[in-house]
């Protein structure tokens, strides 16, 4: 006896993969999404950080009237107090209020030693340690917000380099007088 199958059915041919004009899908009117919303509170965030960048070194950091040059750090330690929140549209914060101004005299020395006004290096020394403890990162209040953040990092990385070209040229003096 022969088997007997089932009749076979009848497919449509399979259709070749070919790049067929596809009907544009419907137009939908663009839907804001919450990327859209981060994407432009990003870019606001952005122009912020740039805003407090640029008015850190113009109005303090930097040494008129070229503005190539940091100020000397210690007009920068005397003044800094000034660029501290609430300075340029960032937020207040209480940790700021706790910084105690160093007046330019207290980094002099004193006048029965020299008889002028020069700068005291070890005043100078103690007082760039005070503010770096200050603004150390891992000092600072988890609190703050990215622009209070941002704004003690850029015054960390300008005091720091400050410092280090202060303590260069000390450095060549010595090598020259000694």
């Amino acid at each position: 006896p022969q088997q007997q199958y089932p009749p076979q059915q009848q497919y449509p041919p399979q259709q070749q993969h070919q790049s067929q004009p596809q009907p544009p899908p419907p137009s939908v009117p663009p839907t804001p999404s919450k990327y859209e919303i981060n994407e432009n509170s990003e870019d606001d965030s952005q122009a912020a950080i740039t805003a407090i960048k640029k008015n850190i070194l113009i109005s303090w950091g930097l040494q008129p009237p070229n503005m190539q040059a940091l100020r000397p750090i210690q007009d920068l330690i005397c003044t800094i107090q000034n660029v501290f929140p609430p300075a340029f549209n960032v937020p207040a914060h209480k940790y700021f209020k706790k910084w105690k101004p160093v007046a330019s005299s207290d980094l002099l020395l004193s006048s029965s030693v020299m008889g002028n006004n020069s700068f005291s290096q070890d005043k100078i020394k103690k007082a760039v340690r005070k503010l770096r403890f200050f603004l150390h990162p891992d000092k600072l209040p988890k609190d703050l917000n990215a622009e209070q953040s941002f704004m003690c990092k850029m015054l960390w990385d300008v005091t720091n380099d400050a410092s280090e070209e202060f303590n260069k040229k000390n450095e060549e003096l010595d090598w020259l007088g000694g």
